[in-house]
């Protein structure tokens, strides 16, 4: 087996690695020796059944041309009849004559018509209006000159076949009837006197085309040279013919032909035979289904045997899932779990002493293993991350406290102003906001409050004039958020847009909070200079050094603590915009906001 093969093969679970293997090994041989004999014993049966019927159909045209040879003498005996012609020749003068001649062809007509072969012969005179009491007492007042099928005859040089229908004339034609019409001639005329048809009934041609026993819904029917149906056991039948272009081709074979042929969604074994004389078909059509109707037992038993082992397989996969491949399904899906690093909930214990039950044992002692270590490595990122931020926030507090309490020393020696005081409350509020009585998790509500106190105070230390615009939805101002988490990035906006501020100029600080599905979305948009890419791109990264002092520590310092206690899905984002100034975006998670959940961290 080609390696390709074995590694298609390798993705399949064991389950299903066994039903293959059972369908190859098992069903398929059973289904290709059920199904080689089922079609060898249909192919024999159609052969033998085509050879039966092709000497059945060749046997019943040869008769048929004996019969129809017989009937076309009789008519050629009646035109070359000298009484006959004399009494078409004679034009009636009168109605007496008219009553003669009328009684002499009937007395002629019922002599003709008292053969032993089962036809009729019929004499029509050219003008039938010359008879009306021969045409009243034969053809029961029925116009005959103005039908179609007489207008024809007329026409007509050479003898033709003409199919009555009982539809045509109720009163005349009871059954369908197969007529042969010849125009009779007088003597050294070159005009007809009139015509003789003969009438053979359908009741007549099945004596020669049905044999006395035939198959169960076998068909046969005698078909013209345009495949119109001039005879069937069904009288309904006659006259139409069969929509199947697969019938007309199979018709133009040659003299005589055998083949499975499907007309009107059935499938037939189809055998014709020609007449010698025309262009005409004796066909038989014998159902597929019924030819194989012996060997259905066969079917019947294959089917048993098939079904038989597809339970066996059935119960054998059954069998086999219970018993292995569920556990080591179950086993596999644990593993993926832990690969995943989900906990192992209710993790089944398997009493066996197989191979299973040791993989089961030795998966067990694993995820114990695991989950020691796994909570021993918590404690100590916990212990570590207690520490950073320690040490984080700690960078912030004394620099801000010292430059405060510096900027109250410079107001009260420059001159005595009665705003110390706001200054001092200000202060006060922001030492109040900075601590949160020792929680790391304040609300946005006071988060913003923090910020105004910061920016109170720094709009009193400094000459130029800031603007700060708060666009906090309603809607998150009672949720939990970080502590210091927007004073740094105020405090670091003011520094840098008081630096680069002309005279006059005002230092604008927007900031917009927002709620999205999973994250609170705070923004800090400044009309400062921006910061420079180089600058930019490492304002985010611990490692970042610049000679003699460090850049941005109170950026970095809001990100690594959003990242630590969050994950590395949250933090900051730092842009510039095109119009100037920065652009700060501020990712933060969506918390509970219980009081006993805000006090968990």
């Amino acid at each position: 087996m080609s390696r390709p093969v074995r590694a298609q093969l390798g993705r399949f679970s064991i389950r299903r690695q066994v039903i293959v293997l059972f369908f190859l090994i098992v069903v398929l041989p059973f289904l290709f020796i059920g199904y080689f004999a089922y079609s060898k014993s249909v192919k024999a049966i159609q052969d033998v059944s085509s050879i039966v019927s092709m000497e059945m159909m060749d046997k019943n045209a040869k008769v048929l041309d004996n019969y129809l040879d017989l009937v076309d003498s009789a008519q050629n005996e009646i035109m070359y009849s000298k009484e006959m012609q004399q009494l078409l020749s004679i034009r009636p003068s009168g109605e007496l004559e008219e009553l003669e001649i009328a009684s002499r062809l009937v007395q002629y007509t019922g002599m003709l018509n008292s053969n032993t072969h089962a036809y009729t012969i019929r004499i029509f005179p050219i003008e039938p209006s010359r008879y009306p009491t021969f045409t009243h007492t034969i053809y029961q007042d029925a116009d005959v000159e103005n039908q179609a099928w007489f207008r024809l005859a007329k026409e007509m040089k050479s003898p033709y076949w003409q199919l009555f229908l009982p539809q045509d004339n109720p009163a005349l034609y009871k059954e369908p009837i197969l007529s042969k019409i010849k125009q009779l001639y007088g003597l050294n005329q070159s005009e007809p006197l009139g015509f003789v048809a003969a009438d053979i009934k359908a009741s007549t041609l099945s004596e020669y085309l049905a044999p006395v026993k035939m198959v169960d819904r076998q068909q046969v029917m005698l078909l013209n040279e345009n495949n119109t149906i001039v005879y069937h056991q069904d009288a309904e039948r006659i006259g139409t013919r069969f929509d199947s272009p697969g019938l007309d081709a199979f018709l133009t074979r040659s003299a005589e032909a055998a083949s499975p042929l499907s007309i009107e969604g059935v499938q037939y074994m189809a055998t014709y035979a020609s007449l010698t004389h025309n262009d005409w078909k004796v066909l038989s059509l014998i159902p597929v289904s019924v030819l194989t109707r012996p060997v259905s037992g066969i079917e019947q038993i294959s089917l048993f045997f098939l079904l038989f082992y597809l339970a066996i397989s059935v119960f054998t996969v059954a069998f086999f899932t219970l018993r292995f491949t569920n556990p080591i399904q179950k086993l596999v899906k644990a593993m993926r779990k832990v690969e995943r690093g989900e906990t192992v909930h209710n993790w089944p214990q398997l009493r066996r002493s197989d191979e299973i039950g040791w993989l089961y044992m030795g998966f067990d002692n694993m995820v114990r293993k695991i989950d020691e270590l796994v909570r021993s490595a918590e404690k100590e990122a916990k212990d570590k991350k207690e520490l950073e931020f320690q040490v984080l926030t700690h960078q912030i507090n004394p620099h801000f406290l010292y430059n405060t309490l510096e900027a109250i020393r410079w107001k009260a020696e420059s001159r005595q102003a009665s705003d110390i005081s706001e200054m001092v409350r200000s202060l006060g509020n922001l030492l109040r906001l900075s601590l949160n009585d020792g929680r790391e998790l304040t609300t946005v509500e006071r988060e913003i409050e923090h910020v105004k106190a910061y920016v109170a105070i720094q709009s009193a230390r400094q000459d130029t004039s800031i603007r700060v615009v708060y666009m906090i939805d309603e809607e998150i101002l009672p949720l939990p958020c970080m502590r210091l988490m927007l004073q740094p990035l105020v405090e670091n906006a003011i520094k840098h847009g008081t630096r680069h501020a002309g005279d006059g100029e005002a230092v604008k600080i927007l900031i917009r909070g927002s709620r999205e599905p999973y994250r609170l979305q705070f923004e800090i948009v400044d009309n400062g200079p921006g910061i420079p890419e180089a600058l930019r791109d490492g304002l985010l990264t611990a490692e970042t050094e610049i000679p003699h002092r460090r850049k941005g520590v109170g950026l970095r310092n809001v990100h690594e603590r959003l990242a630590l206690y969050f994950g590395e899905r949250y933090g900051l984002r730092i842009e510039n915009r095109e119009e100037g100034g920065t652009f700060i975006g501020i990712s933060h998670p969506v918390l509970d906001a219980e009081p006993g959940q805000r006090e968990a961290i």
